[in-house]
């Protein structure tokens, strides 16, 4: 957490609790790099500040900004979704995961991070780049097609979470910061990784012939 203090990313949707931000935020960064995201998410949450004014917007205005980011079809899903907590959940953003996850679009990793980040929650979170950790660090690797749907590698993650549950938000931006940052899937900085001689990946690559 040392590292995480010294280096985190300084995200606009980290600085909130408020769970339909939160989520809004998940649903822009799906399959988009952060920095893009950081362009439009506060005008967006500025314009459309709860799920009812996201429900009352003209698409096409919201179109508008999705088209900055790319992968437009997520204006639709971001309408779906805020439909749903207005007539489902009464406006409020669900709190457990089943139900988070009954919404179109959001699957574990999303359901997860928005627990974890609006409800301080100890549940962790699971995506490729973390599974890249997993695997580099501990030399732990799924045998399923799609690492991050397999159950084991969430036991990892939940295993390697914080006791108290108000520190998992904090670890858990950490880790994405540090696959963001340091171990990257190119040009990984093994140099400047202060887990580099316990890191197994790094050891094997060092005493390579």
């Amino acid at each position: 957490m040392i590292w995480f203090n010294e280096n985190k990313r300084l995200l606009p949707w980290r600085d909130t609790y408020d769970p339909y931000h939160i989520l809004v935020a998940e649903i822009l960064l799906q399959q988009t790099d952060a920095k893009k995201v950081s362009l439009i998410y506060a005008g967006f949450i500025k314009r459309y500040p709860t799920a009812a004014a996201l429900v009352r917007a003209d698409k096409g205005d919201i179109d508008g900004f999705i088209s900055k980011i790319g992968l437009n079809y997520r204006t639709e899903r971001l309408v779906t979704i805020a439909r749903e907590i207005e007539d489902r959940y009464g406006g409020q953003v669900p709190v457990s995961e089943d139900e988070l996850m009954s919404l179109p679009g959001v699957g574990k990793y999303i359901a997860n991070a928005v627990i974890s980040a609006a409800f301080g929650m100890r549940v962790a979170v699971v995506d490729t780049n973390i599974i890249r950790i997993f695997e580099r660090f501990l030399g732990m690797y799924s045998q399923r097609s799609r690492p991050r749907s397999d159950p084991e590698m969430w036991s990892i993650a939940h295993a390697l979470l914080p006791r108290k549950a108000s520190d998992c938000r904090s670890w858990n931006y950490a880790l994405l910061d540090f696959c963001a940052l340091v171990c990257k899937f190119y040009n990984p900085r093994c140099s400047d990784c202060v887990c580099a001689k316990h890191c197994r990946w790094f050891l094997m690559r060092l005493h390579r012939p």
